[in-house]
């Protein structure tokens, strides 16, 4: 083997392994026992020389390690660990005199580990990009934008950039040889490389801010600690010892490369290397891999911080290695090796007429391609774009400008804010500044109604036909809800929108919806053909010329509504629109009103005082990493070009209206740096959380992806299943009948051809435990009570929410977690100890398959049996916690009613008022269960190590899930993407139905045992 070193010292403790190598290897072992040390002046010249046949191996940050594997065609053979994980945190040292922020970088000296690597580069210059804090213009080189940025710098590496300002801080030996030259190269033998030479360069005086990874944090001195501080991403400085909360983004670690043809021979050399010389090898007296303190410099083959190699896999994809979320950011900064299709632009349109539009747009511009995506709705555009960052996709999708609903649903599944939809009179640009206007305006959510039908009002519409804007519109889902529009519809409660529109109106047309209100809608016509009730412009009665065509009525004359929920702005010129275009001859405005929340009623310009409620603007979202593209192509495309016809905010030439904007646009609004939130305004939210929240089939938003769909309701049901479950086990179990014998056999036989079967696994496993699930149809906490989960957001922060919480879960500890696995979970244990399940994923908090004593297992949403403090990260065990919680309230009792799926019980109010919440013994911090609450979201790493073993998996078996939460429903999409076959069993349906080639309806605990027996 031959090492590919770049320093003097590097070499000495290669020649070290190597002598150590010859001592505890018998020279019959000649393909351990030999190894050279192949000098080269910089990772860039290791790169070449390992592809030419001249060195063999190299340890390389990872942002080298993609341009080793796209570039020179090597591949990647083993990560380096850490005593946390194999992810590095980017932090931005300064020094604590500094009045430096994130905000005032700009003009500042820099010091950076190395040039396109994860902390030094990367993950910093990412974060600034997509804050629009980094000026980087169309055709500009990055580093002639980030030489631009910073006043000076010294970035290791970037000797080969054309911008000397980049190198112009560093101090190492120039010379016009290269094998002399260390200036500005990612050599030891210049000072500043790497993370302790760039902290070097920050402690001389030769730079403001050093960017580093946290390892970097430990190297300094304790007696000097205070005389540093940290950047945050929130414009704040904290201690170093904050760089959890207080970092610049979490990437992946270092790891070796060699050639395609060599990998065998580099992963048996890696492996006997860390056997022997690893923290516990049995030869490492001889020699430590990890150690370089004794050559005065640090990290010298390997960074000293790793704590062992994880020997990879032959054939996984660099995204997998180093994460897809990181692989998008490489992309996103032009980095060597990306696909030059990456200067694309993906727009998403959702209709013939959009796509139409689209294909105008590109024409037009004279920036970078733009792309025009077919996809069926709104929400698809956000599941695709999402889907996009993932690689789980092939139709990408980089952008689209969503309504205030779906803009909320985007913003909760980690979308960002590019532009807001301005609607002023006015648009002023000042010079290159974007445009920030004081006020976003907002348009008004109307209902209209014909003025010949005087009966027709609010509070006065049941039986009615109604035509809305699609499901989850603003004016024609959100709003209408909120009032009373019949004396049997109460406002108070405005849960199960379609519930209540079903049961208010006769039937009516809401495109997207399903049953009644789907019965007016008439489809597409010619090229933009589709069936009834489509989620987009091609239903003829889509959006707000749809709704309006909806109340005129088709030209037959049958398929008409009584009342239409819109927005207001463009109802005039959309009402001249179809008697021009001979949908409607004759009708004006002065034949409609307005429907206003108290009764009246006014004619069509009194909407100020006649409106259902404030719908906020539009906005242009997309994925963090491409932000500051995006924003770049939109300027450029407002910009009309002189000899162009074609206008970005006009559709009625296309025959709709709000084709990809609102037609009330006047320009695009500069709100990259606002919260999706604070754009979208506290009333709005407020309205549309308390409706996610509260609407059973709508779901927890924020866990998952859309399209939210209400779940049919099960067909007849036979008889509940025979069985021999003790007495009171099958309560929380919805009925079924007993499988048949037809689909038994062919679960049996996709299961016995399966020899790396991926299992996951739901609450409808643990019912059967006696543990109720929420959704469960009729017997489901959901069904049964007004119980909901408990919102990660209100448990952080309230004091009273965390009181409540903890007494509730103190009360039924005992019998939450006296639940013991059922035969489902011993049948699954059984085919683990055969070697048929290759891995096991469970969405359950309540530890069952760990008492069953699942080895290969993930707990993707946590486990009730552990607590972390917040604040530290220590885990303690909740069982002594139950301990704390009794010598703190020993006085304090309360009678434990039914327990949820996550181990609290029913409490009043008053009973809790005197309950006390400890601390963290160690920080003060919060402590909370270490599981997933609503509102949160599964950890990065959790769920790349899933992919990782889905990718090793022949086939999917989900037991007890209808997958309603994106966090597990995500890896049906990845294995239908991967073509595994895919069986699911589960009583009723279940979001990932249409990807399985094979169901059954039936408990888990019978169809698994007698799988299991057989």
């Amino acid at each position: 083997m031959r090492w590919c070193v770049v320093s003097e010292p590097e070499q000495r403790k290669c020649a070290d392994l190597a002598k150590a190598l010859g001592a505890a290897f018998p020279p019959a072992g000649t393909m351990y026992s030999q190894l050279s040390c192949v000098r080269a002046f910089s990772t860039a010249d290791c790169l070449i020389k390992i592809r030419d046949n001249k060195a063999d191996l190299v340890t390389l940050d990872a942002g080298e390690v993609y341009s080793a594997v796209k570039q020179f065609g090597l591949a990647a053979v083993a990560k380096e660990i850490y005593s946390d994980g194999s992810c590095l945190l980017a932090v931005a040292v300064v020094r604590n005199t500094s009045s430096i922020d994130v905000l005032s970088l700009k003009g500042t000296t820099s010091c950076h580990s190395g040039a396109r690597w994860t902390s030094g580069w990367n993950l910093p210059l990412g974060q600034l990009l997509s804050h629009n804090l980094l000026p980087w213009a169309e055709g500009q080189p990055f580093s002639q934008a980030v030489s631009a940025f910073f006043n000076a710098s010294c970035v290791p590496g970037a000797g080969t950039m054309p911008f000397s300002s980049l190198c112009s801080r560093c101090q190492g030996q120039r010379s016009y040889v290269p094998q002399r030259n260390f200036y500005c190269e990612t050599s030891h033998s210049e000072p500043f490389y790497h993370n302790q030479g760039a902290l070097r360069c920050l402690r001389s005086g030769a730079g403001d801010v050093a960017f580093v990874d946290h390892t970097a944090l430990e190297s300094i001195d304790d007696s000097v600690k205070d005389e540093y501080r940290l950047l945050c991403t929130d414009g704040t400085q904290a201690p170093l010892s904050s760089f959890r909360k207080c970092n610049f983004g979490r990437g992946p670690g270092g790891a070796v490369v060699t050639r395609i043809n060599n990998q065998n021979l580099a992963r048996k050399f890696l492996s006997a290397i860390q056997k022997a010389f690893g923290w516990k090898g049995r030869e490492n007296h001889r020699f430590q891999l990890f150690d370089s303190s004794v050559y005065g410099v640090g990290d010298l083959l390997f960074r000293d911080v790793t704590d062992k190699l994880s020997v990879l896999q032959q054939g996984i994809d660099i995204s997998q290695i180093l994460g897809l979320d990181y692989v998008a950011l490489l992309k996103g900064l032009r980095h060597e090796g990306s696909s030059l299709e990456d200067s694309v632009v993906r727009w998403c349109c959702i209709s013939h007429a959009e796509q139409e539009k689209c294909e105008q747009w590109a024409l037009s511009i004279k920036s970078d391609p733009l792309v025009c995506v077919s996809a069926s709705s709104m929400s698809d555009c956000i599941e695709k774009i999402k889907a996009s960052k993932m690689n789980i996709t092939r139709d990408k999708v980089d952008a689209v400008s969503l309504d205030a609903t779906h803009a909320f649903i985007a913003g909760k599944c980690g979308l960002v804010p590019v532009v807001t939809e301005y609607y002023g009179t006015k648009c002023e640009f000042t010079g290159e500044r974007p445009f920030e206007a004081k006020d976003l305006l907002s348009v008004y959510g109307v209902a209209v109604a014909r003025r010949s039908s005087k009966s027709v009002y609010v509070g006065n519409l049941a039986g009615r036909r109604s035509c809305h804007g699609p499901v989850y519109s603003p004016a024609g889902w959100v709003l209408p809800v909120q009032h009373s529009l019949s004396s049997e519809h109460n406002n108070s409660t405005p849960c199960e929108p379609n519930k209540v529109y079903s049961k208010v109106f006769w039937k009516g047309c809401m495109p997207g919806a399903e049953g009644s209100l789907c019965k007016v809608c008439v489809g597409g016509t010619g090229e933009a053909a589709t069936k009834r009730c489509s989620n987009n412009h091609n239903e003829r009665y889509y959006g707000n010329m749809g709704a309006l065509r909806c109340l005129v009525g088709d030209p037959t004359g049958k398929s008409y509504g009584d009342v239409a929920f819109m927005e207001h702005y463009n109802l005039e010129s959309n009402i001249r629109y179809l008697e021009s275009s001979g949908w409607a001859k004759g009708i004006v405005a002065r034949d409609f009103e307005l429907l206003c929340a108290d009764g009246q009623r006014a004619s069509l310009t009194q909407w100020k005082n006649c409106n259902l409620g404030a719908v906020p603007p539009n906005i242009v979202m997309t994925r963090p990493v491409l932000a500051a593209r995006i924003y770049d192509f939109l300027m450029k495309s407002q910009k009309a070009r002189p000899d162009s016809e074609f206008r970005l905010f006009e559709s009625q030439q296309y025959g709709e209206s709000d084709l990809l904007f609102k037609d009330a646009t006047q320009c695009l609004v500069h709100t990259n740096h606002i919260d999706y939130r604070t754009i979208l305004g506290e009333d709005f939210f407020s309205q549309v959380e308390s409706i996610f929240n509260c609407t059973h089939s709508g779901y927890t938003p924020v866990l998952m992806l859309l399209p939210w769909r209400s779940l049919p309701h099960s067909a007849a049901v036979g008889r509940r299943a025979a069985s021999a479950v003790p007495v009171g086990m099958l309560d929380f179990v919805p009925s079924s009948t007993s499988v048949d014998r037809s689909s038994l056999e062919q679960l049996q036989a996709f299961v016995s051809q399966a020899s790396h079967l991926f299992v996951i696994t739901g609450a409808g496993l643990s019912t059967e435990s006696g543990i109720p699930d929420y959704r469960s149809e009729g017997v489901g906490l959901y069904a049964r009570t007004n119980r909901r989960p408990m919102q990660h957001v209100e448990f952080m922060r309230s004091s009273k929410a965390r009181q409540r919480y903890w007494a509730r879960n103190y009360a039924g500890w005992p019998l939450f977690s006296s639940h013991l696995p059922n035969s489902a979970h011993h049948a699954l244990r059984n085919w683990e100890e055969k070697g048929k399940v290759h891995w096991l994923v469970t969405q359950n908090v309540d530890a069952l398959h760990s008492k069953a004593g699942h080895q290969r297992l993930t707990e993707l949403h946590g486990c009730s049996h552990r607590v972390v403090c917040m604040g530290c990260g220590q885990l303690t065990a909740r069982e002594e916690m139950q301990k704390r919680f009794a010598a703190l309230n020993p006085s304090w009792e309360a009678s434990a009613g039914e327990v949820a799926p996550d181990g609290d019980v029913l409490l009043e109010d008053e009973q809790v008022l005197q309950f006390r919440v400890p601390s963290c013994q160690s920080c003060g911090g919060i402590l909370k269960p270490a599981v997933t609450f609503f509102g949160d979201v599964v950890d990065r790493e959790t769920v790349q190590f899933v992919h990782n073993r889905l990718a090793e998996a022949d086939a999917v078996l989900v037991a007890g899930s209808s997958l309603q939460v994106y966090s597990g429903y995500r890896f049906l999409l990845a294995a239908s993407e991967r073509r595994v076959p895919v069986a699911i069993v589960n009583i009723g349906p279940t979001r990932a139905d249409h990807l399985a080639e094979l169901k059954v309806s039936a408990r888990c605990g019978e169809v698994l045992s007698i799988l299991s027996a057989s």
